[in-house]
């Protein structure tokens, strides 16, 4: 059992009024002696030998736990949370993002060991050594989770999640300058679910009301950060007259970026299949995405990373006759093709939530599968690698 102190909370203001404040805090508590579950929610790579994966383990008590893995080359293996994050707090890690070997985020979400917790967003920063608790803004409302996170430099990083003002649910989006963290004006429009950077000057947000795992609606959005406002920017909302949604942005320049998500493909809410979209520079136009081989109802894409002009990666899911399939699409620089998964003796019911690209032949698609036969199914972290030919699980490990 480890023990830390219950709340560290930044004393400094934002320089931009801030919609909702940030806690990053941790405590103890005493873990179930079994792990029911193990999924991975986000991944990021910076070369063939440095790759970070994050996610969360899940407690038959209900509590859950951050996990983080990591490729050094040879294999992936857990790396210690910082001191006290596995005590008497849940946490999870929604999304990771890396810009030198020692210079890595992670982003997600804490609560206390209460009976109605409270949600806090949670940042972490690996600093080629171990992992931190870095402070959010100090607060003046209250940041719940964050959900995405953006880094280029050890001076430029940006993360973007939910938050509350009084009991008003509002978008928070905030920056790191080298120093601290600080509250950055929020897009409009609702949450953003996917983001993106190309610059300090060129961030990309999508999302909105609309989203891959649920019905799209109409009120889905793409918007532009300049370095100091957002901007509605037009794209296109229908396809075939019905509704979208975008929920993942990748990039590499201000003329190459790739929006992906699902659209509403026949008459029930759950008929989806997947959709992208890209910028040239000047405006977003549709792109065509095939369905995989074998899938029915419920398909979208969580995910997109994008190298280069030529070579694009996304990953999600689709539901087959025996359960879910893992979707992998790529574009070759002339059209998108689906890429099937080589999955060891086992595994079902696959899933890819988060792809991180280091060139068009190097890639890694993180998620969650269950494992079979077993007395009880046993639900495991996915990790599945491109090597510009195949796409094919790796050992990944499971504590």
């Amino acid at each position: 059992m480890l023990a830390a102190s219950a709340c560290a909370v930044s004393r400094e203001h934002a320089a931009t009024p801030c919609p909702a404040g940030s806690g990053a805090g941790h405590g103890t508590v005493s873990l179930a002696p079994h792990v029911s579950a193990n999924s991975l929610w986000g991944v990021a790579a910076l070369d063939e030998s440095d790759a970070w994966a994050v996610g969360g383990r899940y407690f038959p008590s209900g509590r859950f736990r951050a996990l983080i893995e990591h490729w050094d080359g040879q294999s992936w293996k857990v790396v210690p949370n910082p001191a006290g994050i596995g005590g008497q707090i849940t946490s999870n890690l929604d999304a990771v993002a890396i810009d030198a070997p020692d210079d890595a985020w992670a982003v997600g979400r804490w609560s206390p060991a209460t009976h109605v917790p409270r949600e806090y967003g949670l940042i972490e920063h690996w600093n080629g050594a171990h992992w931190t608790v870095v402070p959010g803004p100090s607060p003046c409302g209250r940041t719940s989770e964050l959900t995405a996170v953006a880094a280029i430099s050890p001076n430029a990083a940006w993360a973007i999640g939910f938050g509350y003002a009084g009991a008003r649910p509002v978008t928070v989006f905030m920056g790191w300058d080298g120093t601290r963290w600080r509250y950055l004006p929020s897009p409009g429009g609702g949450f953003g679910g996917g983001l993106t950077a190309i610059s300090a000057r060129d961030i990309w947000l999508v999302g909105g009301a609309g989203a891959t795992k649920s019905p799209p609606t109409a009120h889905t959005l793409i918007q532009h950060w300049n370095g100091s406002k957002w901007t509605i920017v037009p794209a296109p909302y229908e396809f075939k007259h019905r509704k979208l949604g975008l929920g993942a942005v990748g990039g590499s320049s201000r003329t190459n970026v790739w929006a992906a998500g699902s659209y509403q493909s026949g008459p029930d809410s759950s008929d989806l299949s997947p959709l992208v979209e890209h910028w040239d520079g000047t405006r977003w136009r549709l792109q065509p995405s095939p369905n995989p081989t074998g899938s029915r109802g419920e398909t979208g894409l969580d995910s997109i990373a994008a190298p280069s002009r030529t070579s694009a990666l996304a990953v999600g899911s689709a539901w087959g006759s025996h359960g879910s399939i893992p979707l992998l699409e790529r574009w070759d620089g002339v059209h998108w093709t689906t890429v099937p998964s080589r999955l060891r003796p086992g595994v079902t019911d696959p899933t890819l939530i988060a792809v991180a690209a280091v060139d068009p032949c190097y890639a890694w698609a993180v998620g969650e599968a269950t494992l079979r036969p077993n007395i009880l199914d046993k639900h495991i972290t996915l990790i599945e690698k491109w090597n510009c030919a195949s796409l094919q699980q790796v050992p990944s490990p499971n504590p």
